[in-house]
């Protein structure tokens, strides 16, 4: 039996966004080849704005999946209405907050790429359409 999967899927903790990210993994056709998920508060925002200590862990979670796995792809899924966000920041919108989560991802996505130079990278952003996360609209960011 092969342990292997294609990608991986770095998303937030928040339970609000299970029953929408699991429609659209399964929908997206991103997820060809099986997936890894590597979820915590704020996605990757532990990654850009976390001590060594805590890039460190968070790192190494991503060298099991790449490792172990064989990973060729890692998929960044932040969204709107973070908590683990709105704890560090006082967002004057939406849109600031959506501008920010992308520097952050962005980031997320230079920093993992110096280790996995091989690796494609994918950035996604959720716009939750209601407090609930029963609809989001997902949006590949360049």
């Amino acid at each position: 039996m092969s342990h292997t999967c294609k990608n991986l899927l770095i998303r937030c903790m928040d339970f609000r966004l299970n029953a929408e990210v699991e429609r659209w993994t399964k929908e997206s056709g991103i997820f060809e080849g099986g997936f890894d998920v590597l979820s915590v508060a704020g996605a990757c925002k532990s990654l850009t704005d976390g001590n060594e200590e805590v890039k460190d862990n968070f790192l190494s979670n991503v060298f099991v999946s790449t490792a172990l796995h064989e990973v060729c792809k890692i998929v960044i899924f932040h969204h709107s209405d973070c908590g683990a966000y709105a704890r560090s920041y006082q967002f004057s919108s939406r849109e600031e907050e959506k501008k920010k989560q992308i520097e952050d991802m962005k980031k997320a996505k230079e920093i993992i790429h110096e280790k996995y130079p091989n690796v494609e990278i994918v950035l996604v952003f959720g716009a939750m359409k209601d407090g609930e996360g029963r609809e989001i609209e997902f949006e590949k960011i360049n």
